[in-house]
Parts: C-alpha cells; structure tokens; sequence
C-alpha cells in the first residue's frame, strides 16, 4: 500500500478541522461556566442553560492569532420576565458582559 502526498495532506486537513471544532466546544464550556458564575454572583437565574454563538472574527494581538467570540443568552431575576445577556470572549479570556436591565 502506498500513500501519497495527497494523502497525506487529507489526513493532515481532517486532523486541523478536528482540533479546531474541539478547541471551539472547549472555548464554549469555559463561556457556559462564566456565564452561570457571572448569573450566580448577581442572583439571576440562567435560562435554557445554554448560550448561543452570534458570532465570531479572527484578530492578531500581542503578536497571537486569537479570535474573538460574542455569544448571547436569556436570564431572568423574577421568574416572569425574560431578558438578553451578552458575552464576549477572546480566546479564553472573558471580555465583557452585558445584561439587559431588569427588575430585582
């Protein structure tokens, strides 16, 4: 069996697409952790348990390739009401957080 470099540029391209779908899920899970500590220190309650990626754009700082990440996600403070929270990440680096303003 021979294996060419074609081949070998094929296994080499599947194996950068997995280890870059992992590292966004690992991205993700840290973002999901700060969020539900961010909703737990402010006494909110996360809804859905999840957050939803809006976004993302590739930038170069301090001589990285890092890429910048803005996710969104629902909480409430009452029980009633349903409002919009908003994350921005840089690598693993939490940026900002933004809530919508709702009652206590």
């Amino acid at each position: 069996m021979n294996i060419s470099l074609f081949d070998i540029f094929l296994i080499f391209i599947s194996l950068a697409v997995a280890y870059f779908v992992w590292l966004h899920l690992k991205v993700r899970e840290h973002t999901l952790r700060c969020v539900r500590a961010q909703c737990k220190k402010l006494d909110l309650q996360l809804l859905d348990g999840a957050i939803h990626g809006i976004y993302w754009r590739p930038t170069y700082t301090h001589g990285q390739f890092k890429v910048i990440r803005h996710y969104n996600f629902y909480f409430t403070s009452t029980g009633e009401g349903r409002y919009q929270g908003k994350i921005e990440m840089l690598g693993m680096q939490q940026m900002s957080t933004y809530f919508d303003p709702h009652p206590l």
